[in-house]
């Protein structure tokens, strides 16, 4: 837990500095309909806390980011600084719970609503509503 306190009070700042910006290119992120039913512990492997898990789904792929035990967030993993090419934000070898870009590097960070922290980005990764039902966590727009 120091890990991510360390990394939240360095990265903070920066998140506050670049959401003074609000720029994307004039770009959105195409709307794909997402309605998916997945069981917890099945497909997701009931993931520990502070952890993601990769699906398929939206647009790019969708982040299952699991914040509490029984809070999760689901993230597309288009940039939102570049939402018209073809590559997904992939994990950080270095830092968990961060997605960087391959294209133009922008940094994402999960522990802060997918806020960007580094890179061009000014806008979080768009983020699907989720909801538990029991065993159920459904995912959906």
């Amino acid at each position: 837990m120091k890990k991510w306190l360390k990394i939240l009070i360095v990265l903070l700042p920066i998140t506050f500095l670049s959401s003074m910006c609000e720029t994307n290119n004039g770009l959105e992120i195409p709307y794909i309909r997402v309605d998916l039913h997945l069981i917890i512990i099945g497909e997701l492997g009931n993931p520990a806390v502070f952890t993601s898990k990769l699906i398929d789904g939206g647009v790019s792929g969708i982040i299952i980011y699991r914040e509490d035990l029984d809070v999760y967030h689901a993230y597309d993993r288009t940039c939102t600084q570049w939402p018209d090419h073809t590559k997904q934000v992939v994990e950080d070898a270095e830092f968990d719970g961060v997605f960087t870009c391959p294209e133009c590097e922008s940094m994402y960070l999960l522990l802060t609503g997918a806020d960007p922290i580094g890179g061009p980005a000014t806008f979080g990764l768009k983020e699907y509503y989720t909801v538990i039902d029991g065993p159920i966590l459904h995912v959906y727009n």
